[in-house]
């Protein structure tokens, strides 16, 4: 096939799609909604991550110990702990730090100074970080033992452990969730895009046979069909980036109330992944396309 002869099958690719608006439109409205649905589910996946990466790595246990506890002993308790594999930090606060830590709460001032340099029960605690979380509870076994239940009042966890099971739970059924979406979505619009090609086809079985008299070739017959099916991929992936960024827009106040004091800019991370998730919608839509127009071509069109 030459330059010339190629240049009219891709025209003539064109012209088809074109002749045929409304039922192009109809075929790429339905796998745009399948191309949002799988973006949705890669950009909830992302912030469910990054906002449980984030969590976790605020997650930590709080001891809190009685004042008879002497600093030796709280001494030795840190560099027990320190030895811990993925422990990342070891921070003592003592009753003068409590106390700044409690005077700079907002909280109502009447409550606020019942607590006085003077006169502070505050307790001296430990915070403990680690670089995964999950291993939080074998420290919160080791402090829990009888040996410290004399000078160690509270140890703080497992409120976290919740959290991080929650967290867990959280992550796993979105995943399975979209994963199962994504996959219907993808089965709808296969059948749409192949039942698309076959009534195209079907329609133009004169004109298909014509061509081939006239002594078309099989290629020339067939490019078309390619190029009308990449126009689909194409024009859904605009549709569904459209749609993807409005949507955002909308609900940016909302997403970023959900992640609160987490302090992440999700604008920014939106859109500076943006581009990639621009050409993840492209490359999905212009290879399911040529996936389905090739079933639908050597199925149905018999030459």
């Amino acid at each position: 096939m030459n330059w010339i002869t190629f240049k009219r099958v891709i025209k003539l690719g064109f012209t088809n799609f074109y002749r045929n608006g409304w039922l192009s439109l109809a075929t790429s409205l339905v796998m745009s909604l399948t191309l949002v649905i799988i973006s949705v589910f890669i950009i909830f996946n992302i912030v469910i991550n990054y906002t449980s990466q984030n969590l976790k790595n605020k997650i930590d246990i709080s001891v809190y110990f009685y004042d008879n506890a002497g600093d030796d002993q709280i001494n030795i308790i840190k560099s027990q702990i320190a030895r811990y594999p993925n422990v990342s930090e070891v921070k003592y606060i003592s009753k003068d730090e409590a106390y700044a830590i409690w005077n700079s709460r907002q909280i109502n001032e009447k409550i606020k100074n019942l607590i006085t340099p003077e006169n502070n029960p505050l307790p001296r605690s430990i915070e403990i970080k680690t670089t995964d979380p999950e291993h939080l509870g074998n420290i919160a076994s080791f402090l829990n033992k009888a040996e410290y239940k004399d000078f160690i009042r509270k140890v703080d966890y497992q409120e976290n452990k919740d959290i991080i099971q929650k967290l867990n739970q959280i992550i796993n059924f979105s995943k399975k969730f979209g994963i199962i979406l994504s996959i219907v979505f993808i089965i709808i619009s296969v059948l749409v895009v192949l039942n698309t090609i076959k009534l195209i086809i079907i329609t133009r079985k004169d004109e298909i046979g014509i061509m081939r008299l006239v002594g078309a070739s099989n290629a020339f017959i067939r490019i078309p069909f390619f190029i009308e099916g990449i126009l689909y991929g194409v024009l859904a992936a605009i549709i569904s980036t459209i749609i993807i960024i409005i949507s955002f827009n909308l609900l940016t106040p909302f997403i970023n109330h959900y992640l609160g004091d987490l302090n992440i800019n999700f604008n920014n991370y939106f859109y500076d992944h943006l581009i990639i998730i621009i050409l993840l919608q492209f490359l999905v839509g212009i290879i399911l396309s040529v996936i389905c127009s090739f079933i639908s071509i050597q199925k149905y069109l018999k030459i």
